[in-house]
């Protein structure tokens, strides 16, 4: 016992057992509460995202083909009836495309199912509830 005693006595021992140890870093638990939180907001975001993206597919087709429309509406003052045709992309599609303004019907698809059709002699739109 004495000998244990003077060993744990000793310069070298009393400066080894008096210093502070670190608390550097994070424990499991803060860890998993972070991650967990971190799903719970992915969960709430990337549905949101996925319908900004639909909405801004189904815009940009409709703007598309109100475009060429009015494009066809001033060549025919012009004197040209014909239009810029329409570059599929984006998550957009546009069928019957040509670039004729004689043409009855350009369609434009969205990825998501939406589907919305002008026809470029008079303007009556086909498609979707609120075109």
């Amino acid at each position: 016992m004495n000998l244990l005693n003077a060993y744990l006595r000793s310069p070298r021992v009393q400066r080894a057992l008096s210093k502070k140890t670190k608390n550097a870093g994070f424990t499991l638990i803060e860890l998993v509460i972070v991650v967990a939180i971190l799903a719970i907001l992915a969960a709430i975001g990337i549905p949101a995202f996925n319908d900004a993206q639909v909405r801004a597919r189904e815009a940009s087709g409709k703007t598309g083909l109100a475009t060429a429309y009015k494009e066809c509406k001033v060549s025919e003052l012009l004197g040209t009836a014909a239009h810029t045709p329409l570059k599929t992309g984006g998550g957009v599609t546009y069928s019957d495309n040509t670039g004729l303004c004689t043409n009855t019907g350009l369609t434009a698809a969205a990825l998501g199912g939406a589907t919305y059709a002008i026809n470029l002699t008079d303007g009556t739109k086909t498609g979707g509830a609120a075109w």
